[in-house]
């Protein structure tokens, strides 16, 4: 997994992050609320920037 991730120029931020974002995506029922398919750049640079939020919480966690 490492050189998988030094392969594509991803480090553990960038993994978590997109753990985050996957788990939240595979989570969205419609009674909960879910992306829509016209969601503007800027709110999809919002979800993004949260993702990255979790991520560096992580690894604030992990010490």
């Amino acid at each position: 997994m490492e050189t998988q991730l030094k392969e594509n120029k991803l480090d553990l931020r960038d993994y978590f992050a997109a753990k985050a974002m996957q788990g939240d995506w595979a989570a969205q029922q419609e009674e909960n609320g879910f992306f829509c398919h016209e969601c503007t750049d800027e709110t999809l640079e919002k979800f993004a920037a949260f993702y990255y939020r979790m991520a560096d919480a992580m690894l604030k966690a992990r010490g």
